[in-house]
């Protein structure tokens, strides 16, 4: 089995996270995984608890075919790195494939990842990439996507481990903190998250 996992603070989760996410499980025919993060070491908390955000996942995760939220990062007593995050799955999947989904602009900066140079130890990559979109990678970064990029899909969905394939995905410019913006605002936002969720934020009165 192929696992797609796509991490993040989700706070809230939304279409700009699950739209490419989709389109990336259909290419790969996998099961996608939506992961909140636990403890973001690059920014501040977030607004909603764990256990709120963990429960927006999974009501999006309900919208979606061949779609679970996971636990596993914020049952983790420690910060989120993916590298080891990677590493830990491999040891609960060990006969699947996991895929790691990201942003090319997140992607530009992978090389001030904590020990990035483990992060396609226990898995593949897929850097999302949107239409017409010009994000530019430094010659660290360029160097590794020469160095394991692979254009062909079937040859990609081949490899164990170690592989990174550019998608091209549709772009939905939808921040979350846009979305939390509107909300203090009083202003239209539901239709940027699923139903289900919308309703949920609205129940918990969440970013008022």
């Amino acid at each position: 089995m192929i696992r797609a996992i796509l991490g993040g603070t989700f706070d809230p989760i939304h279409w700009g996270h699950l739209r490419p996410a989709q389109q990336v499980q259909q290419l790969l025919q996998a099961q996608l995984h939506l992961m909140p993060s636990a403890q973001p070491p690059h920014r501040d908390y977030p607004g909603a608890t764990a256990t709120q955000r963990l429960t927006m996942a999974q009501l999006a995760a309900t919208a979606l075919d061949h779609c679970v939220a996971e636990d596993w990062e914020l049952n983790q007593a420690r910060p989120s790195y993916t590298a080891q995050t990677l590493a830990e799955l491999k040891q609960r999947w060990p006969q699947d494939t996991l895929v790691f989904l990201c942003g090319a602009d997140a992607f530009a900066s992978l090389h001030r990842w904590h020990q990035w140079q483990h992060l396609f130890d226990h898995a593949n990559w897929v850097v999302m990439q949107r239409p017409h979109s010009q994000v530019t990678f430094n010659a660290t970064v360029t160097k590794v996507l020469t160095e394991r990029q692979i254009t062909q899909l079937d040859q990609f969905k081949q490899q164990p481990q170690g592989a990174i394939y550019l998608a091209a995905t549709t772009a939905v410019d939808i921040s979350a903190t846009a979305i939390r913006t509107a909300i203090k605002q009083q202003q239209a936002w539901q239709h940027w998250v699923p139903a289900s969720v919308a309703h949920y934020i609205e129940q918990q009165q969440l970013y008022r």
